[in-house]
This record gives C-alpha cells, sequence and structure tokens, in this order.
C-alpha cells in the first residue's frame, strides 16, 4: 500500500501565513549593506588619524555603532520570535495528526512517520567560537534539578499491562513542584493513558540536533549502551550504538537486545537523534 503524503492541517494554514509575515519581516529590517560600508570606512579614518582624529568623524562613528546596535538588537527579537513561532507550530502540528489519526489504526504509519519527521526536522544547534552545548542537544543531558514544561516530550518508565513495565514514547502534562512527580500522557492515541511519576523515571527528549563534526562530545559514541526508539513504534528499548552519525543530517545506527539473534542483538536500525537517550534502568517493582 503506497504511504499517503503528509499534509499541512488546514487549522495551521494561519499559522503558517503568520511565520512567512515574521521572516519577511526579517529580511525586509536587516541593516543596510551601505551603512555596513560608513561604518567600515570610518573605522579605516579612524585608524589613519592614529590618536588624534577628528571629533566628527569619532561622532559620526559613534551614532553609526549605537544605531547597529539597535538594528542587531531588533533582528535578535524578531528571530527569537520566529523561533518560538516555529516551535509552537511543531507542537500543533503533531497535535492536530495525532488527534486526526485517532481511532483509524490503518493510518498508524502515517502517526509513526509524523514522529520521523519531527526528529528529522528538529533544529541544528550552532554554537559560537568555543561556546559549550546546552542540556538536550544530542547527547547532552540535562541535570536534576531541570524540569520539563508542559507539552514536551519524553520517554517515561511506566507499568502497562499485565504489569509489564516498559519505556514509553510520552507527552508532558505538568509537573508537582511539591510532589515532584510528572503527570505524563503515553504518546498513543489509541491508549491515551496517562501516569505519575518520580522525576527519575522521565527522560526529556532533546529539543536539539547535535552537529558530529563541529560537537563530536554531544554524541553517543560507537559501543555506548542507550535506549533508543524501536522502529514501527511508540517504545524505547535498550540498544547498543552500533554507528554514530557522521553528520548532522544522518540517524544512528542502533543495535537492539534481541535474544532471538545469535549475538544477542538485532541487525543495525536508523534511530534519528532525537529517540536515542542515555541508558537508564530500574529493578522490576
Amino acid at each position: 500500500m503506497a504511504e499517503k503524503s503528509m499534509t499541512l492541517p488546514p487549522e495551521m494554514e494561519s499559522q503558517v501565513e503568520a511565520l512567512k509575515g515574521l521572516l519577511l519581516d526579517i529580511q525586509e529590517t536587516k541593516t543596510d549593506p551601505e551603512e555596513l560600508a560608513a561604518i567600515s570606512k570610518n573605522e579605516a579614518e579612524l585608524n589613519a588619524a592614529g590618536k588624534k582624529p577628528k571629533q566628527s568623524i569619532v561622532k559620526s562613528q559613534l551614532a553609526l555603532y549605537k544605531k547597529e546596535l539597535q538594528n542587531t538588537t531588533q533582528e535578535i527579537e524578531r528571530i527569537n520570535k520566529a523561533l518560538e513561532h516555529i516551535a509552537d507550530m511543531r507542537k500543533n502540528y503533531f497535535s492536530s495528526l495525532s488527534t486526526a489519526l485517532k481511532g483509524c489504526p490503518k493510518e498508524i504509519s502515517t502517526e509513526l512517520a509524523a514522529l520521523k519527521e519531527t526528529a528529522e526536522t528538529l533544529p541544528l544547534w550552532v554554537g559560537e567560537n568555543d561556546e559549550e552545548v546546552p542540556p538536550l542537544c544530542g547527547a547532552i543531558q540535562t541535570d536534576v534539578s531541570y524540569v520539563a514544561k508542559s507539552s514536551d516530550m519524553a520517554a517515561a518508565f511506566v507499568t502497562v499491562k499485565h504489569g509489564l513495565q516498559e519505556w514509553i514514547l510520552a507527552k508532558v502534562v505538568n509537573y508537582d513542584l511539591t510532589t515532584e512527580e510528572y503527570k505524563i500522557q503515553d504518546i498513543d492515541e489509541k491508549q491515551k493513558s496517562t501516569y505519575v511519576l518520580k522525576k527519575e523515571k522521565v527522560i526529556p527528549l532533546p529539543i536539539m540536533r547535535a552537529n558530529p563534526i563541529e560537537n563530536p562530545n554531544a554524541i553517543f559514541p560507537k559501543g555506548t549502551v542507550i535506549l533508543a526508539l524501536y522502529e514501527n513504534t511508540t517504545c524505547f528499548y535498550k540498544g547498543v550504538v552500533h554507528e554514530p552519525p557522521a553528520t548532522p543530517f544522518e540517524p544512528y545506527q542502533i543495535s537492539f537486545e534481541d535474544n532471538d539473534c545469535d549475538n544477542g542483538y538485532s541487525p543495525p536500525i536508523n534511530v534519528p537523534q532525537r529517540y536515542v537517550l542515555a541508558f537508564r534502568s530500574f529493578e522490576t517493582e
């Protein structure tokens, strides 16, 4: 059966138009190249003048610097606003798709394709100079004080039917500061189960991809034992990194534990960065 193409939910069309407006505003308000040329010209005149530059040139340069600083600050604000809008669109897109697929088992491949798409389009982190890779980028974990926000995606260790315990893909509903417990919801709309879990049983998913070339420390190396989302499921299982990604666009190759295989591990399976997490286990309760 041919896989259906994924289209944008109609209710998100206004969000797309709003994003176009934000991006157009960023482009139209970028600094005029002539203004940058004027700054460079004045800078050259100041350097040529040595310790006794003309006050008119100094005043002119200060005015140009001040204007450019203001322009840059405003551009950063516009870019951040666009990024926040994109993040909201991503959440709404997945939510809309999950709702549309509710009660339609034949469409599960499309739902899983949506999970893959959201992972592959995860923003790529680009640092400046020697800037340290932040938490939730690739393999970089958060510290114990971190609290995931409502609607954030996470892996959650839950007890399902027949007392079976497993790691599932879930969405954070809220966090209780008093009890230090999360309320999470199974991402599988057919289950729609909710759970209350201690913080250590919830692992927030990365919100940015890491560049293996620029930041290899943010990538799990070959041989690392991890938790990863198994293909065509919404569950995480124990595995080992067979090959890490070599570029920002490549997935991991993960070999999962499998007693039916001669060496105890399955043949390598591609898994996007977002769904490969540091291994964590609990004794059976």
